[in-house]
């Protein structure tokens, strides 16, 4: 990828750079605007100032950072383990070291290069000889993290029994089964192209030989593949991307309760919280900024609450997770000289 990006002309380049931090800068901008118009409407109920003027539980609020902290914390060892399941000389702090910086890249650049993006070049360059394991493990950690995402969502939805519940707006009911069908498709897609047989070595060698991106993506599911291998990396890391989403619906939930609002009990949280994360996945905008706000004030109201309160909640649970980052920020900061050769790097590889 590097000796192709050096055949380019730089008048090119420059050109490519300008443009993705533009289009960077325009996500964010839309998703502050989003963001705005969310609380211009939360504003007329009157919940900042019932939030101002009534009690707090901290010791909640305090709850919800715990959470997030260590839900961030697993997300680390998830990909610690995808890392080593790829065969690739990696330790636990290394996973600490550049989860952190991807983690704080996510706060101080939401408009530019994202902590994925950072975290797989950054590996390949420390692993120059396989970089296409080296991205694969970012790719699968990604994956496993929607895929868990999904699941956790499916699950609650199937106990709370949401679908077939005729009090939930149609909209909602009908949102429920693409999730539960998205989660089935992927877990039967998923486990063909993972597990050893024909089906997985004929579907490798046919994105192969396509063309443009053939190469690059076979090398990647062949790595995929590899790792599948892993089972005592593999399923360890598919129950650490599970806890992650627990814990962040348990974060969502301890800011509800924290807060002087009026929310949905913790059963319908885990309904609807992965279904707001799910849309903030979309990459429309940076770190679903304003979608997941926009998502969960949709589904507050659909389960019979106020929508302003969703939108306070969602934004209450980006403040936990900004405070989760300053420590990640400080760090990035004292990396500062290497980070950002590291992040024009990534910005070349894109």
């Amino acid at each position: 990828m590097r000796e192709a990006s050096r055949d380019l002309p730089p008048c090119f380049m420059a050109t490519t750079l300008l443009y993705r931090r533009f289009k960077g800068f325009a996500k964010l901008a839309l998703g502050l605007a989003i963001v705005a118009y969310l609380l211009q409407q939360a504003q007329g109920h009157g919940q900042f100032e019932r939030i101002l003027r009534e009690q707090k539980d901290w010791a909640l609020l305090a709850a919800s950072l715990g959470c997030v902290v260590a839900a961030v914390g697993l997300g680390f060892l998830r990909w610690f383990l995808l890392v080593r399941a790829a065969q690739l000389p990696f330790t636990l702090g290394d996973a600490v070291r550049l989860g952190s910086l991807g983690f704080a890249l996510n706060f101080v650049a939401p408009g530019g290069v994202g902590g994925d993006l950072f975290k797989a070049v950054a590996l390949a360059k420390e692993h120059a000889e396989r970089k296409s394991q080296a991205v694969a493990t970012v790719v699968a950690d990604r994956l496993i993290g929607l895929t868990s995402l999904l699941g956790v969502s499916s699950m609650a939805i199937l106990i709370t029994g949401m679908p077939w519940n005729a009090e939930m707006p149609p909209g909602i009911r009908w949102l429920a089964w693409m999730t539960i069908a998205v989660f089935t498709t992927a877990v039967m897609v998923g486990s063909l192209l993972m597990a050893p047989g024909r089906v997985a070595t004929t579907t490798a060698e046919v994105i192969h030989h396509l063309p443009v991106v053939g190469q690059v993506a076979g090398k990647l599911l062949r790595t995929c593949q590899m790792m599948s291998r892993r089972p005592d990396k593999l399923i360890p890391a598919l129950g650490l991307g599970i806890a992650v989403h627990l814990l962040l619906v348990l974060s969502f939930h301890f800011v509800a309760l924290g807060l002087p609002l009026d929310h949905p009990p913790l059963s319908q949280h885990l309904c609807i919280v992965p279904l707001a994360e799910t849309a903030g996945a979309i990459p429309i905008t940076p770190g679903g900024l304003g979608t997941t706000e926009a998502a969960l004030a949709g589904l507050y109201e659909a389960v019979g609450h106020e929508k302003s309160s969703g939108v306070i909640v969602a934004l209450g649970q980006r403040l936990v997770m900004l405070f989760a980052g300053i420590v990640a920020i400080g760090y990035y900061l004292t990396q500062r000289q290497s980070m950002d050769a590291a992040m024009h790097e990534a910005e070349q590889e894109a």
